[in-house]
């Protein structure tokens, strides 16, 4: 009888258990959490979100008008996002300044890398469904680099980023295949090591990446007007072949001055012939800016007349990525740091345009 009030008792136990982790659980997705990170919308339905969209940049409203649905993803994370505290291992802890930097697309993935803007948690990456915007999963970095650039290598399936080293220089770090299609964060709650890591000697920061053509791609600055862009060819195990990188000078492409006037590249993606980068003024109507890709060039010049096509969007445009005949875009302007400024939009999702509509 008493190992029997004994057996009852703990299963009343474990009933209460469970019935609090349940409701906790329920809870969270109430509120639009999974695992301590925000996935939904920060400021806007996305019905508002497309009429403001519409009505501030009307121009672009027949590229955001096309049939490959979703138009736009859910940036998660910009309300909360569950993350390791910098430099104490293990702890757990909630940052409410991630900032959406680097985005880029895989067959089944929309994935977006953020570092948290006050420095006290490790960068993060997101994990969308391309084919329906939802939140899938987040992987958290083995710390808080600026994470500004991120590429998909589809021929050896690795996610590229841009890091810091500990020497505070510039650095590409990857995940292997396995190693990001089976991490998540939310699984034990600990950082993915690195599978690779190549130091860009001399570079004090990576500011954009993309692949293409079975080539890295590296955008950087120096204290002068002039920044590089640089392919690094892949090798056959799909790592970078720094000693045959080839350069091209970007004239007049960080003009110096305050981050509000400057002209900030933030990203680059191919799209046929071309090269399209886009720029951020700050408040201000950012760019995507079209070159003509010959592969001969040494130089482009930002100043001159190079561009062949000039496109206007919200401020705050970060990283571009060219899937087919589709662009995603990505802004910061939802992020906390960037939310009560006086805009005629923030952009709390990444936006899928149409290139033919876009380039015409």
């Amino acid at each position: 009888m008493q190992h029997q009030k004994r057996w009852l008792t703990l299963s009343a136990v474990c009933v209460a258990v469970l019935a609090v982790i349940g409701w906790y659980a329920y809870g969270q997705r109430q509120r639009g959490l999974i695992d301590g990170t925000s996935t939904t919308a920060a400021l806007t339905s996305q019905k508002q979100f497309y009429q403001q969209f519409t009505k501030q940049y009307p121009a672009l409203k027949p590229a955001l008008d096309h049939d490959a649905k979703p138009d736009t993803y859910v940036i998660p994370g910009l309300g909360q996002t569950k993350s390791l505290t910098t430099g104490v291992k293990g702890q757990v802890g909630i940052s409410k300044t991630m900032d959406p930097q680097g985005l880029t697309v895989t067959p089944k993935y929309v994935v977006i890398s953020a570092y948290s803007r006050d420095n006290q948690y490790d960068s993060v990456l997101y994990f969308l469904s391309k084919r329906s915007g939802r939140f899938v999963k987040q992987m958290v970095l083995p710390n808080a680099s600026h994470v500004g650039g991120l590429a998909y290598d589809p021929v050896s399936k690795r996610l590229w980023v841009t890091t810091e080293t500990a020497q505070n220089t510039a650095s590409l770090s990857a995940y292997d295949a396995k190693t990001w299609q089976q991490a998540n964060f939310a699984h034990g709650h600990h950082a993915s090591q690195f599978d690779q890591v190549v130091s860009l000697n001399r570079v004090k920061r990576a500011s954009f990446l993309t692949y293409h053509n079975n080539a890295l791609y590296v955008g950087f600055f120096d204290q002068s007007t002039q920044g590089s862009f640089v392919a690094l060819p892949l090798t056959e195990q799909g790592m970078p072949d720094v000693a045959n990188r080839r350069r091209v000078e970007l004239r007049g492409a960080n003009h110096p001055g305050s981050y509000t006037t400057s002209k900030r590249l933030q990203g680059v993606t191919f799209y046929h012939g071309e090269i399209l980068f886009s720029q951020s003024f700050g408040p201000n109507s950012s760019s995507i800016l079209a070159f003509d890709n010959d592969g001969q060039r040494t130089w482009l010049d930002f100043d001159g007349d190079d561009t062949l096509k000039t496109v206007k969007l919200p401020p705050y445009l970060e990283q571009i990525y060219a899937d087919g005949e589709d662009l995603y875009v990505l802004f910061e302007s939802g992020s906390a740091r960037y939310r009560k400024a006086k805009l005629g939009l923030h952009a709390d999702r990444v936006v899928k345009l149409d290139l033919g509509n876009l380039m015409k």
